[in-house]
């Protein structure tokens, strides 16, 4: 009996490990949530750095990010850059973000993006920078966002082609 519920912790562990794992070159899936090709631009360590992605909801509940972690920096909080009368700002977002299911939520420059700041170590062109989204359920997904000039290149999109799929 104790072998069968090792091998079954152990079956259910390799599972959840493999739905955290990128699904393609630069793409992430946890159960309902998918995360596309993360990405930020070079930066010097001290200095300010911007992450990027999309978030989808390939689920059948609502989903909420609520903070993003990581080691590469001091502080990392989710922002919005908005546009009012010809006047760009930028605020934090305060409750986190939420994707109903079937949609999408761009992190993109102009928009909504998360903000790294006091970067610990450089972010060199061609490198990685591990970051953890926290979910409001508890869930957490480590991905790590390309340093890159602009945004990556959609390769093999895997969001293409779903239904009732827009920005929110």
């Amino acid at each position: 009996m104790r072998r069968l519920a090792l091998t079954a912790l152990a079956a259910l562990t390799l599972a959840t490990l493999a739905q955290a794992a990128p699904a393609a070159a630069g793409d992430y899936r946890l159960g309902g949530i998918a995360v596309q090709r993360p990405w930020t631009r070079p930066a010097a360590a001290g200095m300010n750095g911007v992450g990027y992605f999309t978030l989808a909801n390939v689920g059948a509940k609502p989903i909420k990010l609520v903070s993003i972690e990581s080691s590469a920096a001091r502080s990392i909080t989710l922002h919005q850059s908005l546009m009012k009368n010809g006047v760009s700002s930028m605020r934090a977002v305060t409750g986190g973000v939420a994707v109903v299911p079937g949609a999408q939520v761009a992190f993109a420059p102009g928009g909504y993006h998360v903000m790294l700041m006091g970067l610990t170590k450089a972010q060199a062109p061609g490198g990685k920078t591990p970051v953890t989204l926290v979910f409001e359920d508890g869930r957490r997904m480590r991905i790590d966002l390309s340093v890159e000039a602009g945004p990556p290149k959609a390769a093999a999109d895997p969001m293409a082609g779903m239904a009732g799929m827009h920005e929110h």
